[in-house]
């Protein structure tokens, strides 16, 4: 195979995004499970919702945007963006 302008493997916004969406997901979802597993429950309220609402879904709202938002802008930065 010749060299040619195909580089294989992700690109650097790519594995930045994926980094910074790992950095605040993981800190995230643990607070939230340790808040939700610890949780004190009020007398007439539903008590501990539930995993996929209190917690996964909150963290995975938030960081694909930041992992995504990352990639584009490292990827515009660096000239490849369309």
């Amino acid at each position: 195979m010749s060299d040619s302008e195909y580089r294989g493997g992700s690109t650097a916004g790519g594995r930045w995004g994926c980094a910074c969406a790992a950095l605040i997901g993981t800190p995230l979802f643990v607070i939230l499970l340790i808040g939700d597993a610890l949780g004190d429950c009020v007398s007439g309220e539903v008590c501990h919702k539930g995993f996929l609402q209190m917690v996964l879904l909150p963290t995975v709202l938030t960081t694909v945007p930041v992992g995504l938002g990352v990639r584009w802008i490292v990827n515009r930065a660096r000239g490849h963006g369309s």
